[in-house]
């Protein structure tokens, strides 16, 4: 998962894509979740009185628990259609939360 947003000063100075060399650069099947307008901590809470966070969207951090557990239960259960249709759902409605791109 990656914000297209998040350009984590403190920890690169190559922008929000830096954050996406796992999945680019890397060998094996893998999906990556790319949610738009998405700062560095993806909407939510790292942990108790931690200011790591720069984007604490609620819809951010529902979408984020929505498509992990879908892709988790798809991929702990082969045949099991979560994860496309939470995929579809993310794609459906006129103004996106993200995007998924799979190789």
């Amino acid at each position: 998962m990656a914000g297209d947003k998040d350009a984590s000063a403190h920890l690169t100075v190559l922008g929000p894509d830096w954050h996406t060399d796992p999945y680019v650069l890397s060998p094996g099947p893998k999906s990556l979740l790319t949610l738009f307008g998405a700062e560095h901590g993806l909407g939510g809470v790292a942990g108790y009185d931690a200011a790591e966070t720069t984007d604490e969207d609620p819809e951010r951090v529902a979408a984020v628990a929505r498509l992990t557990g879908a892709y988790l239960r798809t991929e702990l259960y082969p045949g099991n259609p979560a994860w496309q249709a939470a995929r579809d759902e993310l794609a459906a409605g006129p103004d996106p939360l993200g995007r998924v791109e799979s190789k």
